[in-house]
């Protein structure tokens, strides 16, 4: 009988052992990756607060068809999504993306620049799900392309 019985704590052990582990690995910061990138082959630029519902981005440098993506600023970090708009690859200027009309804007938004490696035309990424996202954001130098950009 006392056998089984330090079998049973042995295993005990080992499950809450386990189960800390995982936990802490889960709380840990994780970093995420998405589509990797060089500088010259993936940038942007906005140089103007967001105004009158929309956000202007002055350039753009797309090595695919992207999307340009604009999310509420939640703490330094992409919350809500409130805009996207669909770029073709190579270079464009003066791209409009409209928002949300009916998402209470905050202080900043975050903007950055997806792959669109989905179903062309359908911007399809869910940060919950973002393993399997195909719509994955740019990453350059380790950093994903995205700027804080404010709200006037």
């Amino acid at each position: 009988m006392k056998r089984y019985l330090n079998v049973a704590v042995a295993i005990a052990i080992v499950v809450i052992a386990g189960g800390i582990a995982a936990y802490s690995y889960a709380a840990g910061p994780q970093k995420m990756s998405g589509v990797v990138v060089s500088s010259r082959e993936a940038a942007f630029a906005v140089s103007r607060p967001v105004t009158g519902g929309a956000l202007l981005v002055d350039s753009i440098l797309a090595p695919d068809d992207s999307w340009v993506v604009v999310h509420l600023d939640m703490d330094g970090k992409p919350g809500t999504r409130v805009g996207v708009a669909h770029v073709k690859r190579g270079s464009s200027a003066g791209v409009s993306v409209r928002l949300d009309p009916a998402v209470a804007l905050t202080d900043k938004v975050i903007v950055a620049l997806h792959a669109d490696r989905g179903v062309r035309d359908r911007f399809e990424f869910d940060m919950m799900r973002f393993e399997s996202s195909p719509d994955k954001p740019y990453f350059v130098d380790g950093m994903e392309l995205a700027k804080e950009v404010p709200v006037s």
